[in-house]
């Protein structure tokens, strides 16, 4: 019998990028588990625009404790023996705000533990975005599945690198789009289950993503299926033009060291030939003991750029049309030009020397071990026996 996880999803964190990919990811993931969207009432709005996720909706309920003992306990209860690094549990120092005085509301939601859930998915909230129900919900859902032993993972929507680190602390699991918010609560909270999405996926969870950022997504599924790409292997898209032939068999001579290490995507304009060869059998064949020391490769037409969201980073041996798009679209970008000098700014960045740009490979090889799929981690959620 297929297991359960339940994704909780409120009004403001949906857009309908997101909705088509977790259409996506449920249907990825249907011949392993039931991957069930669930909406409280307080978001009701939103069941018609996720309808394509068949969403079931629950009820919440909320009571109100005027006695200031009785605020300290029911909030000691959601937040179990979790403590700061160092000092007081955080129920010790709200004991001294609840002992002040003032109402205390505590929301529940009314849910049936259904058979065979493994785990429970959810936003994390933040006060610089979040609203107030939507904390409350939060807290509620902690609270629900903490009562029924079921592991509660939440995932980065607002940035998580930030001082308010109470609401992440609280989860059994965190699942971040951003490698400084990784390295953050990494280091703050301590914290063993706290994943990085690939850029592919992190990509869509922003209230800005759009058609690109989801066929971006599609596309890496497709490949990483059909190359067979191991999931720790670093991916570096190649825009490559005939008319560079030289200077990127220079390039892969530099990163050939680390080539095991690698897949390359080399991305072309089907219009780009020499004589009777078409740019697929020039690569095969200029660079074919280059490419014996590659781990693996293949080939991409340029007109579809979202397939370059693949990949950790963009090597090129100048500026041009994909790096631009990379540069645009927050895909860090490498060039390597020995006649022109050294540039680092934001997401493009030229280096002149053999050295540094083998280096700055290798940082892009390090980088990708940090980084986990959406699905391996409910894979993860779903083989975890309880809490």
């Amino acid at each position: 019998m297929k297991k359960d996880i339940i994704w909780l999803i409120q009004s403001n964190q949906i857009t309908p990028t997101i909705c088509e990919f977790l259409k996506t990811l449920q249907t990825r993931m249907a011949n392993h588990l039931n991957l069930k969207f669930m909406v409280p009432d307080s978001s009701f709005d939103i069941l018609e625009k996720i309808k394509i996720l068949k969403p079931e909706s629950f009820k919440t309920s909320a009571r109100t404790a005027t006695n200031s003992y009785q605020g300290y306990l029911a909030k000691r209860e959601i937040l179990k023996d979790k403590k700061f690094n160092e000092g007081l549990g955080f129920s010790d120092v709200l004991l001294l705000d609840d002992l002040g005085g003032g109402n205390v509301m505590q929301t529940f939601i009314e849910l049936a533990k259904p058979a065979g859930t493994r785990g429970l998915i959810l936003q994390i909230p933040s006060p610089l975005g979040s609203s107030e129900t939507e904390e409350r919900v939060f807290h509620a859902a902690i609270l629900w599945a903490n009562q029924n032993c079921i592991p509660v993972i939440g995932y980065e929507l607002l940035p998580l690198d930030t001082r308010w680190t109470l609401a992440p602390s609280l989860l059994d699991g965190i699942i971040t789009r951003y490698h400084e918010s990784y390295d953050y609560l990494k280091t703050i909270i301590n914290h063993k289950n706290i994943w990085l999405l690939p850029f592919y996926e992190a990509s869509i969870f922003s209230s800005v993503s759009d058609e690109f950022n989801l066929n971006g997504a599609r596309a890496a599924y497709h490949y990483r299926n059909e190359c067979s790409i191991p999931a720790r292997r670093t991916v570096l898209y190649v825009p490559h033009n005939v008319a560079m032939i030289y200077e990127y068999q220079e390039m892969l001579n530099i990163i050939e060291p680390v080539g095991d290490k690698l897949h390359l995507m080399f991305g072309f304009g089907e219009d780009q030939v020499r004589g009777t060869y078409s740019q697929k059998e020039i690569i095969k064949t200029v660079y074919r003991n280059e490419l014996k020391k590659f781990a693996s490769y293949s080939f991409h037409n340029m007109n579809n750029p979202w397939e370059m969201l693949m990949a950790e980073s963009l090597i090129a041996c100048s500026a041009c049309f994909q790096t631009n798009v990379a540069q645009e679209k927050n895909i860090p970008g490498l060039i390597f030009d020995p006649l022109l000098p050294a540039l680092d700014r934001g997401y493009k960045k030229r280096v002149n020397q053999k050295n540094e740009f083998l280096n700055a490979v290798k940082q892009s090889i390090e980088l990708k071990q940090k980084k986990t799929e959406l699905g391996d981690i409910i894979m993860l959620l779903t083989n975890k026996q309880g809490k």
